[in-house]
């Protein structure tokens, strides 16, 4: 989920996935209207997956994970299902320049840093405060959407099947438009909506595979842009296990 202006950062895929993948557990009923066609679904928990994921909401995991967008690369873990918390690197691979980004993300606030294809520090860690607009570190947890998407009809009777990780998961699939965000994820939506620089994205296309025990372990998303372009992120989530300690770096500034 980048948009344009910052597509070509380090920082781009951070927003791509962050947007969609942290604090938040629980949902609004105003979810149901979020999406093409999902005005008269039934309660989640009337679905099996939806069973699924209202169980795991609320109960704090860690997982391994690894996203891909256009020349971005990020990965590291998260800490889900609660407050979000992790540690990870996004790498930048262009035709002329590696940039790589390592951050620390606390509840709170990131530290971050830069360093170069040989591992050398570029510049030092900074505290980067959450709350600072736009909201390219504030997290919405990935769960949030898979909720979203369970109770689309086209989902409504969704079956086990072989994720591409081999696994056994639930794939939900839907249409989500970005004014459709504004109630039910604010933080995605600024993001997305039009501004004086950025013409906005029409919304996103999501693919979610949710295994058995609630927890999300790809997730895929498609952005069209009123110009006709689109991008591509792919995320997948291995190594579920308790929550990790995140600690800040020994030296910020």
């Amino acid at each position: 989920m980048s948009l344009p202006a910052v597509r070509a950062s380090a920082s781009a895929l951070v927003i791509a996935f962050l947007a969609l993948s942290g604090c938040r557990a629980e949902t609004s009923d105003g979810e149901a209207s979020a999406s093409r066609g999902a005005a008269a679904v039934a309660p989640l928990a009337d679905s099996a997956v939806g069973a699924a994921l209202a169980d795991r909401a609320g109960h704090p995991y860690s997982a391994r994970f690894v996203t891909s967008g256009g020349v971005q690369r990020m990965a590291g873990f998260l800490n889900l299902g609660a407050r979000t918390s992790g540690e990870f690197s996004i790498s930048s691979v262009s035709p002329d320049q590696y940039k790589e980004t390592q951050e620390v993300l606390l509840p709170d606030h990131a530290y971050l840093r830069q360093v170069t294809d040989r591992g050398e520090t570029v510049k030092g860690w900074w505290r980067d405060p959450l709350t600072k607009a736009p909201p390219g570190n504030q997290i919405v947890e990935m769960h949030t959407l898979a909720r979203l998407l369970a109770r689309q009809p086209a989902n409504a009777h969704a079956r086990p099947v072989r994720a591409p990780s081999g696994t056994t998961a639930y794939r939900l699939t839907g249409w989500i438009d970005t004014a459709a965000l504004k109630d039910t994820d604010p933080r995605t939506y600024v993001m997305l909506a039009p501004r004086p620089d950025v013409p906005g994205a029409k919304g996103v296309r999501c693919t979610a595979w949710v295994d058995m025990r609630g927890r999300v372990v790809r997730f895929d998303e498609d952005l069209a842009y009123p110009d006709g372009s689109e991008y591509r992120s792919v995320t997948s989530l291995t190594g579920f296990d308790d929550p990790l300690p995140v600690h800040p770096p020994a030296t910020t500034r």
